[in-house]
């Protein structure tokens, strides 16, 4: 694409190197000593996996239902026994879940997630920081119940109702976990597959389920700055996380983004995609992939991202830094920071 300008490849893994070096510089880190927020997971997986070998199933279902509520049933309903007939009333639980958990391929995921999250005390450590930050901005913000469970490869981070917080284990065990080949899932996603990035799934998530705006049809541009938004957020609720893991790139694609803003920008004003409300468009610039259409491969897939956040960094910076955070997210929509960010990369 003429309009990009490739650097290196040396000189972006150089400068990749230094990524997030001074980054965190300028956000502020609150004080949360006094707030009361703590993370309570629930090992529903390993909960799971016991009740397969359970003598007296009706007493460890009841059970299972009491402490995890709706949660029980509706992962015996998504993941083991899927769709049933209308009036199909039987009772096939027991069975289902013996079947389940007797399946080696099952079984050869529940060893990695017990391999790799023998306890949860520093995922507990972590999530509680994020409660606790996310307390001090949002007062009235309800900490959740946080359940981990087996996916089979096929969830990561949810939420489930008011109440809980579901975390797929098996989708963080490592970019270079060697099950992950079989299962089919894309190498370019790999590198967000860590525990690292638990807390900045769970924070987009919790934005997700109690903080993002009911919003119209909008502009490609408008949705960057909803996106804008949501990564100014997470960014201030983890403080310490690189800005690499906020846009979900890795360094050197941050990199090549701080390098190639001006021309990205030109990209999409030259091929007026900004101002048009195009569903295609936005999976294009807004979803996942392994690069994004018509940019070079160095480009990450969900490149409006990056200058979403650009945008509602450039709005802040404008106003002073005056704006509460939870008035930027609640109060502030797309057209009003754009007419006030007056972004323009390069001058």
């Amino acid at each position: 694409m003429k309009y990009l300008k490739l650097l290196p490849f040396a000189v972006v893994l150089l400068l990749a190197s230094c990524t997030g070096c001074n980054e965190n510089k300028g956000r502020e880190k609150p004080d949360v000593s006094n707030i009361k927020a703590e993370a309570h997971i629930l090992r529903f997986d390993q909960d799971m996996k016991e009740g397969a070998a359970q003598a007296n199933f009706a007493e460890w279902q009841s059970g299972m239902r009491a402490k995890y509520g709706d949660f029980y049933d509706f992962y015996l309903r998504q993941f083991i026994i899927g769709p049933r007939p209308a009036g199909d009333t039987a009772d096939i639980n027991e069975d289902a879940i013996k079947r389940f958990y007797a399946d080696q391929y099952i079984n050869t995921i529940q060893t990695s997630i017990d391999k790799n999250y023998k306890d949860t005390k520093q995922l507990q450590g972590e999530l509680t920081s994020l409660f606790k930050n996310i307390t001090y901005y949002f007062p009235k913000f309800h900490t959740p119940q946080v359940v981990t469970f087996n996916s089979a490869y096929s969830a990561g981070v949810s939420a489930y109702g008011a109440e809980q917080f579901a975390i797929g284990l098996d989708m963080f065990l490592g970019e270079n976990n060697p099950d992950y080949d079989s299962a089919g899932i894309y190498v370019y996603l790999r590198h967000k597959m860590t525990p690292a990035y638990i807390p900045r799934y769970t924070a987009e998530a919790l934005y997700d389920a109690n903080f993002a705006p009911m919003v119209g049809e909008q502009t490609l541009l408008e949705s960057m700055v909803e996106r804008g938004k949501q990564m100014y957020f997470i960014s201030y609720v983890l403080p310490d996380a690189p800005d690499y893991m906020i846009y979900g790139y890795t360094g050197a694609q941050a990199e090549w983004c701080k390098q190639n803003e001006k021309e990205i920008w030109k990209f999409f004003n030259d091929k007026d995609l900004l101002y048009k409300s195009n569903a295609m468009d936005k999976a294009r610039y807004l979803g996942e992939g392994p690069t994004s259409a018509g940019m070079p491969k160095e480009a990450p897939g969900n490149i409006g991202n990056y200058i979403g956040l650009q945008i509602v960094r450039q709005f802040m910076a404008n106003e002073g830094k005056n704006i509460p955070l939870a008035d930027l997210v609640l109060k502030y929509d797309a057209k009003t920071i754009l007419s006030k960010a007056k972004y323009r990369p390069g001058k």
